[in-house]
């Protein structure tokens, strides 16, 4: 049975009414958090052993595509392939946002930053996120929102000092809170214009798009000219089909049950539960380590996040 796309990302700390509230932790939706929990906090780790032999939009290109393809056989062999326009329009800006300028740009800083610096500051998205809100439908952040978002900045700024840190690129890091900002746009986007129709449909049309655009973008940057199959590495190969399989077909599918079953501030845990998951893998398979101040300034990111997703108190109604 087809599902309801709702939301690729939470309300974050604001006051509308939840119908999913009052939803029960129910073995499918416990395994649905851990899966987004286990296989998105590891993403950022599969993309740094796939870029080390493959050109990264050319193997985001190929992720998405391949990924992609397969949800929407699966849609044409339970008969909901059918696709309308504005199925398209909204996949075209989503694929777009979330994935060529969000997931895109994340798959090139990967080379640059390390595993747990780079998910760190994508864990910021939900302050951007209550920002599109407030501004584009006028959401009001609750109190804790707005404490959270100071904390959020204030770590930010903290963890971008250079003298403060070992040094972090800049350019990188700028562009990965770039993709940030695309990734919470299109997750607004998508909140606001979704309907009802098949979950998985639009999942596959989505990376359908952003993996066309990713690989005009590759080509563009001659990425496929320069992509020598010859020299791919067993580990590159074996972090592609991590992010394909675990990464997009089941993380993402798994995300997107979530939002459809579970409270909106359980649904988004993934924002600081992911960032703590990369951190660890970055020390267990890439050595990292992080100076006090950058534990200091991550550690703050993190409350701050979390601030975010306390939901906010409905207001009170007085009586006459």
């Amino acid at each position: 049975m087809d599902r309801t796309i709702e939301a690729s990302a939470p309300g974050i700390g604001v006051a509308p009414e939840d119908r999913r509230a009052g939803s029960r932790l129910d073995p499918k939706l416990i395994l649905a958090l851990a899966a987004v929990w286990l296989f998105w906090g590891s993403t950022i780790a599969g993309m740094r052993f796939a870029v080390e032999t493959i050109p990264p939009y050319a193997m985001a290109s190929a992720r998405f595509l391949l990924a992609g393809a397969i949800l929407y056989g699966i849609c044409v062999v339970r008969g909901s392939g059918r696709v309308t326009r504005d199925d398209l329009v909204r996949a075209a800006i989503t694929g777009g946002s979330l994935l060529l300028f969000g997931n895109g740009l994340i798959a090139w800083t990967v080379q640059y930053l390390p595993v747990g610096i780079n998910s760190l500051l994508i864990s910021i998205s939900p302050v951007f996120m209550a920002i599109i809100a407030f501004l584009w439908g006028g959401e009001r952040p609750s109190r804790f929102a707005v404490a959270g978002m100071v904390l959020g900045f204030g770590g930010l700024a903290l963890l971008l000092q250079p003298k403060a840190t070992s040094g972090i690129a800049l350019w990188p890091a700028l562009v990965t809170l770039f993709a940030s900002i695309a990734w919470s746009f299109g997750s607004v986007y998508q909140r606001r214009t979704g309907k009802n129709g098949s979950l998985m449909l639009a999942t596959a049309l989505q990376m359908l798009f952003g993996g066309a655009f990713l690989g005009i973008e590759a080509a563009f940057c001659g990425q496929w000219q320069s992509l020598d199959v010859h020299a791919i590495s067993a580990a590159s190969l074996a972090g592609v089909a991590w992010l394909m399989i675990f990464g997009s077909l089941l993380g993402y599918s798994a995300y997107l049950y979530t939002m459809q079953y579970a409270s909106t501030a359980l649904a988004s845990t993934y924002a600081y539960v992911n960032p703590i998951v990369a951190v660890m893998l970055g020390m267990l398979l890439f050595h990292e380590r992080f100076t006090p101040v950058e534990a200091l300034a991550s550690a703050i990111i993190l409350v701050g996040v979390a601030l975010m997703m306390v939901p906010a108190r409905p207001a009170r109604t007085t009586r006459a």
